[in-house]
C-alpha cells in the first residue's frame, strides 16, 4: 500500500510541475497555416540535399528574451514539420534574431538529425512585413565539430503576434 501512495504522490507532483509550466509544451511547435520550404545543396553529407517542406510548418511563438552580458535582446523562435520531399527525413530548427534588427543573430537547423549552425548575418534577410525569414545560400557548419557543412536557400515563416521589435 505504501508503494501505491508513493507512486500516487508522484504522479500529482509531476502533473503539479507540469501545468505550472503550461504542460511542458510552451516550447513546442504547433500547427500553423504557413508554408515553409528549405533546399539543402552542396552538403557534405550528400544524403541530406533536396527540399524539406512539403506543407505547412510548425511554429513556436516568437519570443523575445534580454539575456545577461554582452549578447544583445534577442527574438527568437523555433519550427519542425518540414518534411523532405519524396523521403522520411524531417527539418527542424532555432531561429534567433536582434530586436529591431533585418538580419539573424544564430541559426540552428537540423536536417534528418544533424544539426549545423551559422552566427554570421550574412545571406539571411529578417522580413517581419513578410512574417517571414529568408536565406539566400546561407552556408552552416556542423555543430558537432565534424567540419559537415550544407548550403540552404530558404523561406522560413514565423508567427505574425509578435512582441514589439520583434
Amino acid at each position: 500500500m505504501s508503494a501505491l501512495r508513493l507512486s500516487v504522490a508522484a504522479a500529482l507532483a509531476s502533473a503539479l510541475v507540469l501545468s505550472a509550466c503550461g504542460g511542458g509544451t510552451d516550447e513546442d511547435p504547433i500547427p500553423s497555416e504557413k508554408a515553409g520550404v528549405l533546399t539543402v545543396s552542396q552538403a557534405t553529407l550528400t544524403r541530406l540535399n533536396g527540399i524539406y517542406g512539403d506543407g505547412t510548418i510548425n511554429l513556436t511563438d516568437v519570443e523575445r528574451k534580454n539575456p545577461i552580458g554582452s549578447t544583445p535582446e534577442l527574438c527568437s523562435f523555433k519550427f519542425d514539420g518540414a518534411k523532405k520531399v519524396g523521403s522520411g527525413a524531417e527539418a527542424f530548427g532555432d531561429v534567433r534574431y536582434e530586436s529591431g534588427g533585418d538580419a539573424l543573430y544564430v541559426l540552428y537547423l537540423t536536417f534528418d538529425g544533424q544539426e549545423y549552425t551559422s552566427d554570421e548575418t550574412t545571406d539571411t534577410a529578417v522580413r517581419r512585413d513578410l512574417d517571414q525569414v529568408f536565406l539566400n545560400g546561407k552556408l552552416l557548419r556542423a555543430s558537432d565539430g565534424s567540419g559537415a557543412t550544407v548550403k540552404v536557400h530558404a523561406v522560413i515563416p514565423m508567427r505574425g503576434n509578435r512582441p514589439a521589435g520583434c
